[in-house]
């Protein structure tokens, strides 16, 4: 229960980012270039920051306790994957993203192609990223803060009658926990909202910089009150060993074992295995950056300093906040041990952890930590919940205001705009309310993306590196993709990782047979992409040697990169546990 300093320092920060978006209001109000991307003035370490509170959500930190449960460390390769496609935007797409110049992601079609093929696709990605997607990933950080705050909010003895009223309108079958969830939910939702509405990226990106702080600083504490109550790295392996025997290494092993364990029973070899990380690259995230990093990278002053956010997001992602939550997901399974309903740290607390190992994060915040330090561990989590909605909010909306109502009102004035986008805020906000009470588990909704992701992301690459794409061959690519998709979701698959991997062929199936029997590019369009990004690759008037030669260079440098993360994530690992 959190203690009246707590309650204190919750107030004060909820206070100072409602006061952050009445800063920024009049900045952002002035066209959708100042509220979509603060008319591209933000210095390289605030987009930088801001990418990764992004990613620092609320939801992370529980669904990797989850994994690990599951799985062990190399479960996270469910995650760690993606380091390939951000390494790929350091290397490749920061700079070119920038020069584009587009708000969103779906903007940009309008770059590279022309014709209806490329209405609709700009259409089905604004439809599909800024909707479908974001909702999705709206609801599951909804729904993981509903379960942090199960413990700490006990709306029922605070407000009883206002509990019981909210209990009889929601709807049957939720599945958030009850109706003091949803209260707690709905005032968090409510301040997001409003200092979206009002400060626009601006907002946004500043309440960004002190949320990445508080989450790193509430992390952190609570990984050395979980590592001193396991007893340090010899207590965790020891305790390990105690609980699991034999099986204590299937928990620290960074790379699956391909005859036991979870890969094995998949049936997934090396080869098959890398195919899967491929894929599980850009299953979560665009293959080429796109989405609210793209719009982070817009908003710098320069194309260098978009390649510096990049970079930044890169180690800050990779290689600074991940630690305290493997510390804590691992000493999860010592103090909560598996299959035991009774725990070491508390009985209630026990059950609630043994029926949802997602619940271990929260639980052990209430167990370990004093009056104080709870309440900046749950300030931490504020900020890191308030941080993923912000964005998705504000992202979300310019797909609003930039590919549909300027493309069916192109004379909307600059206020206009900017007042569609506040009120697409409130209605992201109301969306993202009605997906979180569908989703059960964080990973499971992880996995719904990932299944739409790897539908798009071969056409996504290509289009970047080759003239023959077209607007045609993106819409045939991932329409064969969605197809298997939905297939699999209907009828049943032969499991997440191969699923992954037929979707994504599938693809690349509908591209060739597009590229084959479809119609060829425009010349005029084509000329005027080159000449704005420059892009890398095989293209009209450039040596096919050369572009096939640089792509290798710039693959390898992705490759390069990606190793260089992974080598330094292995050695803290190696630190952790051995």
């Amino acid at each position: 229960m959190l203690a009246p300093l707590d309650w204190a320092l919750v107030a004060a920060y909820l206070l100072a980012a409602l006061a952050v978006g009445f800063y920024a209001r009049e900045a952002a109000g002035q066209s959708r270039h100042s509220y979509f991307l603060a008319d591209r003035s933000l210095p390289w370490w605030w987009a930088g920051t801001s990418i990764a509170a992004t990613t620092f959500a609320a939801d992370t930190p529980l669904a990797i306790t989850g994994i690990i449960a599951a799985r062990g460390l190399s479960g996270n390769w469910l995650w760690l994957a993606w380091i390939l496609v951000h390494a790929g935007v350091v290397v490749v797409f920061a700079r070119r993203w920038w020069r584009t110049g587009v708000i969103t992601d779906a903007e940009f079609i309008a770059l590279r192609y022309s014709g209806a093929a490329a209405g609709w696709l700009r259409s089905a990605r604004a439809g599909l990223y800024g909707l479908v997607i974001n909702a999705i990933i709206l609801g599951w950080v909804l729904r993981a803060m509903g379960k942090i705050v199960q413990p700490l909010f006990p709306w029922h003895e605070w407000a009883p009658g206002l509990t019981a009223a909210v209990a009889r309108v929601m709807p049957a079958g939720t599945a958030l926990g009850g109706p003091g969830e949803m209260l707690t939910i709905l005032l968090l939702v409510a301040l997001v909202t409003t200092y979206s509405m009002l400060g626009g990226i601006r907002g946004v990106v500043r309440t960004d910089l002190v949320q990445f702080a508080l989450g790193l600083l509430g992390s952190v504490w609570l990984a050395v009150a979980v590592w001193r109550a396991v007893g340090g790295r010899s207590g965790l392996r020891d305790g390990l060993a105690a609980h699991y025997g034999a099986e204590a290494s299937s928990f620290t092993a960074l790379l699956p074992t391909f005859t036991e364990g979870w890969a094995g029973a998949l049936g997934l070899g090396a080869f098959s295995f890398g195919a899967y990380l491929l894929v599980q690259s850009f299953s979560n995230v665009p293959a080429d950056g796109g989405g609210y990093l793209q719009q982070r990278l817009c908003a710098t002053r320069s194309e260098a300093d978009a390649q510096k956010a990049a970079g930044l997001f890169v180690v800050l992602h990779y290689l600074v906040r991940v630690w305290p939550w493997l510390i804590v997901a691992l000493g999860a399974l010592v103090l909560f041990p598996l299959g035991a309903e009774q725990a070491a740290l508390g009985g209630d607390l026990g059950r609630m952890v043994h029926e949802d190992r997602e619940m271990a994060y929260p639980a052990l915040m209430v167990q370990l930590l004093p009056a104080g330090a709870l309440g900046i561990l749950v300030v931490s989590l504020l900020a890191a919940f308030m941080s993923t909605i912000d964005t998705h909010f504000n992202w979300g909306a310019s797909y609003v205001v930039s590919d549909l109502a300027l493309r069916v009102r192109p004379d909307l004035s600059p206020a206009r705009q900017v007042l569609v986008g506040r009120l697409a805020v409130l209605g992201f906000a109301i969306l993202a309310i009605a997906v979180a009470v569908q989703i059960e588990r964080i990973e499971q909704a992880w996995r719904w993306v990932a299944a739409l992701g790897a539908a798009l992301g071969i056409p996504t690459l290509l289009r970047w590196c080759w003239w023959r794409i077209t607007a045609t061959a993106e819409l045939a690519g991932a329409g064969f993709g969605l197809l298997v998709a939905v297939g699999f979701a209907v009828l049943g698959g032969p499991g997440y990782e191969r699923e992954l991997i037929w979707t994504a062929s599938a693809s690349i199936v509908g591209v060739a047979a597009a590229i084959l029997l479809g119609p060829r590019p425009d010349p005029a369009s084509v000329q005027t992409f080159m000449a704005t990004v420059d892009p890398p690759g095989v293209w009209p008037g450039r040596d096919r040697t050369a572009g096939l030669a640089q792509l290798l260079r710039l693959a390898g440098m992705t490759l390069g990169v990606s190793a260089a993360v992974m080598a330094v994530f292995s050695v803290m690992k190696w630190a952790l546990v051995g």
